[in-house]
């Protein structure tokens, strides 16, 4: 079936210029926040992910068969071996598993959806990279690493001696002391492919810590402070959305708009979000708030979408949104540079 084109134009008559895609709605990807009866107060006013615990736990596995000639990356060391990892990007058991492990606390697709092997983009790519997404994902919604303890099965080489630099990187990129990071290297008594050095893997166990004021979890800012409205838990849904969009990307293109979008590339994208800002506007100039709302949210979609193909999260638009906070209009316009 051929979808329904829009075409972006101003006509005198708004309503007229789109009667036809009305006509053809599309679905936005549908996500729900799933809240606990039991939580006090009125549930639309919590976060899931703030309000249950301020303790979460995720456990992450990866595991990687060994070829001769790859080169053999642990924890963002290489090791001198005749054998290394197989793996659409670098293939670091360590990081893979540390950001399963991650994921998996915050209640987040696991890597392989949210990084795929079919995905062009993450080919040869440091797995560090994966590392710093986890981290970003972790701290917008409002979490930071209490404890990581890692374990690592591999016949030979043997660790002992780049354990501390694994630490080190792994402190480095999730930025937490070394206090707080464990390793540990196991063989697999010849047993199986991995006793037979045909293949590494690695266990992690992480507890996630929710963020504190003052050192008290879930306390309320002095009386007097101004709230920050770009707090994590006041941009759930865009959190919500965003992870559900790069989820979808992964699907196939046949049975999801999402990943369909994402295999036809950038310029369509930006078209598609051109288009949805139009009939935006064209709603409000006719006054229909109930469709303002619905297109407002078909737009809100879709710049997730153009973030998502950009590498962009929205933590980072939320840091830019922090920034602008004490400046008027006017103040930060004049700071930005002429052309």
């Amino acid at each position: 079936m051929v979808r329904p084109t829009k075409t972006a134009c101003f006509s005198a008559n708004p309503s007229i210029a789109f009667q036809s895609r009305r006509r053809h709605r599309r679905h936005i990807p549908s996500f729900q926040l799933a809240t606990p009866p039991w939580l006090p107060g009125n549930p639309r006013n919590w976060s899931p992910l703030v309000a249950v615990a301020s303790f979460r736990i995720g456990y992450g596995f990866d595991l990687h068969r060994l070829e001769p000639g790859l080169p053999l990356v642990v924890g963002g060391v290489k090791l001198d071996h005749d054998r290394g990892s197989v793996g659409h990007s670098d293939g670091d058991v360590v990081y893979h598993s540390v950001v399963d492990a991650i994921l998996g606390g915050l209640g987040l697709p696991d890597i392989g959806q949210l990084f795929s092997d079919r995905d062009e983009r993450w080919k040869g790519v440091a797995s560090k990279v994966f590392m710093e997404e986890a981290r970003k994902w972790m701290v917008e919604r409002g979490y930071d690493v209490a404890n990581l303890d890692i374990t690592v099965v591999l016949e030979k080489p043997k660790l002992a001696a780049h354990k501390e630099a694994i630490c080190q990187h792994i402190c480095e990129l999730l930025r937490v002391d070394r206090n707080q990071v464990n390793i540990k290297a196991k063989t697999h008594e010849k047993v199986d492919s991995l006793g037979q050095n045909l293949s590494i893997a690695c266990h992690t166990v992480v507890l996630l810590q929710q963020k504190t004021d003052n050192g008290h979890p879930n306390s309320e800012k002095q009386q007097g402070e101004t709230k920050n409205l770009f707090e994590p838990h006041n941009t759930d849904v865009i959190d919500k959305l965003y992870a559900r969009v790069v989820e979808k990307s992964q699907s196939d293109p046949r049975s999801s708009w999402t990943s369909r979008l994402f295999s036809l590339g950038k310029p369509t994208i930006a078209k598609k979000l051109g288009e949805e800002a139009v009939e935006t506007v064209i709603a409000g100039l006719e006054n229909d708030s109930h469709q303002l709302v619905k297109e407002s949210a078909d737009l809100l979609y879709h710049l997730c979408v153009y973030w998502a193909y950009c590498k962009i999260t929205p933590q980072a638009v939320y840091e830019e949104l922090q920034r602008r906070e004490s400046m008027s209009g006017l103040e930060e316009k004049a700071s930005r540079p002429r052309t």
